[in-house]
């Protein structure tokens, strides 16, 4: 089926902390979902990051765990922040990784928000003031790109001074693509088409996405890139059943995971909670707006449940 080579399943790294409720978390849904998606086809599954701000499970120690346990699926980030690691210790555990999985290991990256106290106090816990994060993005996007390809690599300024540094092992694969995430944020879309190897957003519109797309092409063309490669990355998130029962379960959902209800949510991130035709419909007219890449969420405590319902329902309908 060849809408399974664009599509992705987050699993929920976060939410088995959510709905184990102090318990523990049921760590082992997540090798469930992984296995179960490579099993039936999807191309990728994908974690999530945070420290402090929304708790969750370690992004890199289950990156390696999906690593050993999967064998075709790629392993993607949606996203990390990155400007909460050093690049040195973030390009040391990526390699490592995509060697554990034999090179298929896709890096998403994020600046996070600055309106956000959560992200003001997770940045200040590392040391990071929340007003540098974009810079050392940039910065250690770069420092990456060397330390994976290079020897005796030397970056004497920034945030991230480097003497004569070679790092081993180098990924299996030439360069771990970094897609970066970004909405309707000119110097993150700046920084797409700079530096990305794909682009990931969650804008709830395709006015918005065309907008955005339009604006990453005209920041290539300033630039003198070509940005037609670049990966256009939907983050979609979904609830498959009847229209109240998917309102009343995604919005219990959303309070858990972000404090805030669906109508808030709603106008900052794509959500598709309802009948299967609708998540059809709406994948649909985000492909004909220039998506090409798709990664689902479920919205929804009982996450094997609907990606059944997605594979069965969705996936068959949308090209």
């Amino acid at each position: 089926m060849e809408s399974m080579n664009q599509m992705g399943v987050l699993l929920p790294t976060r939410g088995v902390l959510v709905y184990a409720k102090g318990g523990r978390p049921r760590v082992e849904l997540n090798w469930q979902m992984a296995e179960t998606a490579e099993r039936i086809g999807y191309d990728s599954v994908w974690v999530g990051d945070s420290i402090t701000s929304k708790p969750r499970l370690e992004p890199m120690a289950v990156m390696a765990a999906l690593a050993a346990r999967t064998h075709r699926v790629k392993i993607g980030t949606a996203v990390m922040l990155n400007a909460l690691r050093h690049p040195v210790h973030l390009a040391h555990s990526i390699a490592t990784i995509d060697n554990i999985s034999g090179g298929r290991i896709v890096l998403g990256l994020g600046a996070g928000r600055s309106n956000n106290q959560m992200f003001v106090d997770e940045h200040a816990i590392v040391g990071v003031p929340i007003t540098e994060r974009a810079d050392r993005m940039e910065e250690s996007i770069d420092v990456l790109r060397m330390l994976w390809s290079q020897d005796n690599v030397s970056h004497p300024e920034g945030y991230y001074p480097l003497n004569d540094v070679t790092l081993e092992p180098r990924p299996v694969q030439d360069q771990v693509p970094i897609w970066l995430s970004s909405n309707w944020v000119q110097r993150g879309l700046k920084r797409v088409a700079a530096q990305g190897d794909g682009w990931i957003t969650n804008v709830p519109s395709t006015e918005m996405f065309t907008k955005c797309l339009d604006k990453i092409e005209e920041k290539g063309a300033e630039l003198g890139k070509d940005v037609s490669g670049i990966k256009r990355a939907l983050y979609i998130s979904v609830n498959l059943n009847d229209e109240g029962e998917a309102l009343s379960e995604g919005d219990g959902f959303m309070r858990a995971y972000y404090g805030i209800p669906y109508e808030v949510v709603s106008k900052q991130l794509l959500c598709v909670f309802g009948p299967a035709q609708k998540a059809i419909d709406t994948i649909k007219l985000y492909k004909e707006a220039g998506a090409d890449y798709f990664i689902v969420r479920f919205a929804s405590p009982n996450q094997m449940d609907q990606l059944a319902k997605f594979t069965e329902h969705v996936l068959p309908h949308i090209g």
